[in-house]
């Protein structure tokens, strides 16, 4: 694989093949792809982006072999052996994703590669740490497994941003073992869950990543105890307290929510505000003014706030996080680590570079409100982990009930996760709150189509003797039940992996969209 050979993306709209598809288009290599969901709207913001790199993108017949023949087919271990590209494109060498990407990565030229791995949050935790090095005054190439929102602008979809050859930010996905290819500089590792395979399991293979490892790694607490004596003696290593509320330096003591005066109100009009209060300046959107000269309002007595979100560090220092939710400042905290062990950047300004970050697209997403006065929100959480931080995250700005959407990301993975879901949903659901369930989302390929959603749904409502637990065929029946039993302080989680739908429909229950 070689500058200006042609490269064929099988499977060109999933979310990592998009991005290091614009990473080789990027580096000088001819590029093409096909996608089965090609003519899908929802799959047209990462694909309009492609096509406008010059990239053609070709329905996934096989169509592509009547151009000129690729140098390369590059898959994933999601395109099933009798994929019509794979049976068209025969005798044509082939390249899984890992191999492209290890292969881009070193001609990259970067002088400082990190991989960032983990069960849960790598993909969050790889924009963030790429934003903050940007915030910073930096200038690093970025690729991500998702559309970071600071990195959307032009013909770039999200999850690729060039940059100036001094650090490259990619993230490594352990869930097919793929990490094992890479030889970063630095790597972390944030957690290890159960996703795709047992704690054991993982335990072996983020040992062997390690090992891979040519400068430093940053793991959690819980990383480092499950390892134990296989970390390698080698590699230098700081470790974080991977759970809001442990002790030591490198820890996060508690995180809390606070009011923060944006403007105050005096005679109808908006008053200058105390900066060293840590007041905001006044800008009236409202018309709140207004309100206040039909009342005849005669003094101060109206105030706009609004809430902000901290956490305490270890060494009692204050950081303001972008979003609710202990898993934001976890992973602020694991960004802090790997820029301390990078070395050369201040703490007080990596404080204030993470407070900036712009968030990633479906990591919950605010969408707006619907008519009835419900807050939506869309995140890609899809096993009980993800499932667990968002839930935590919608608590802190829910004042009513939550009503927690799941479209499961497939058959076999709802099957996997059965159990630990409904134990960790018997943790999470207060009384008031439900559980609504869609089917699996199918993307093609073998499948027992076992279990449905409305088999575990009947399971788990026998065994908690709850009618929190429901069942949805379709999201017509869906909508109208939300818009129907939401309130004003309610919120709607929607949440699920791999079908970029999910977002729009988040969106089209909003009365107000934010944007």
């Amino acid at each position: 694989m070689k500058r200006g050979d042609r490269l064929h993306f099988i499977g060109i709209g999933g979310i990592g093949m998009s991005g290091l598809a614009q990473m080789c288009r990027d580096l000088g290599y001819i590029v093409t792809g096909s996608d089965r969901g090609y003519l899908q709207p929802e799959n047209r913001r990462i694909l309009d982006k492609l096509e406008q790199q010059d990239i053609r993108i070709y329905p996934q017949d096989g169509s592509f072999c009547q151009d000129e023949r690729p140098d390369y087919l590059v898959y994933s271990t999601a395109v099933e052996e009798g994929n019509p590209d794979f049976v068209a494109g025969e005798g044509i060498p082939r390249l899984h994703r890992s191999e492209a990407l290890e292969a881009a990565v070193a001609q990259s030229g970067a002088a400082c590669t990190i991989a960032v791995s983990g069960s849960c949050g790598k993909s969050t935790v790889t924009a963030y740490l790429a934003e903050t090095l940007v915030n910073l005054g930096c200038d690093p190439a970025c690729l991500d497994g998702a559309l970071v929102n600071r990195f959307i602008s032009g013909s770039f979809a999200g999850n690729y941003r060039t940059g100036d050859g001094r650090f490259f930010v990619y993230e490594a996905d352990e869930s097919d073992r793929s990490l094992l290819r890479y030889h970063p500089d630095y790597a972390m590792v944030l957690n290890i869950g159960t996703d795709h395979y047992s704690k054991e399991e993982l335990a072996e293979v983020f040992a062997a990543f390690l090992g891979n490892v040519r400068r430093g790694a940053v793991i959690s607490r819980e990383v480092a105890e499950l390892l134990g004596d296989k970390v390698p003696p080698h590699l230098p290593v700081m470790i974080f307290e991977g759970a809001v509320g442990a002790a030591g330096e490198r820890a996060v003591r508690r995180c809390f929510r606070t009011g923060q005066t944006d403007a105050v109100f005096v005679d109808g009009e908006a008053a200058e505000l105390d900066a060293f209060s840590g007041d905001r300046p006044a800008f009236e959107r409202s018309g709140a003014g207004n309100i206040l000269r039909v009342l005849g309002a005669q003094h101060e007595d109206f105030r706009l706030e609004s809430r902000r979100f901290l956490a305490e560090l270890g060494d009692g220092a204050l950081l303001e996080l972008p979003q609710p939710g202990d898993h934001t400042a976890l992973n602020a905290l694991a960004v802090m680590t790997m820029l301390e062990m990078i070395g050369g950047f201040e703490r007080a300004a990596v404080i204030d570079a993470l407070s900036r970050f712009s968030g990633v697209w479906r990591r919950f997403d605010w969408h707006g409100t619907t008519a009835s006065g419900a807050r939506v929100y869309d995140d890609y959480a899809h096993n009980p982990e993800k499932i667990a931080s968002a839930f935590a995250a919608a608590r802190e700005i829910c004042d009513g009930k939550i009503l927690a959407v799941f479209q499961p990301h497939g058959y076999g993975p709802l099957g996997f996760m059965r159990e630990e879901l409904y134990q960790v949903l018997h943790q999470l659901l207060r009384r008031e709150d439900e559980w609504l369930m869609l089917e699996p989302f199918y993307a093609g390929g073998t499948s027992s189509f076992k279990p449905t959603s409305e088999e575990v749904i009947a399971e788990y409502r026998e065994r908690s003797g709850r009618n929190a637990f429901l069942a949805m065929p379709d999201r017509e029946h869906l909508t109208d039940y939300l818009l129907l039993k939401s309130r004003p302080g309610d919120v709607i989680l929607i949440m699920g992996a791999r079908d970029n739908s999910l977002s729009d429909y988040a969106r089209s229950l909003c009365a107000e969209p934010r944007f």
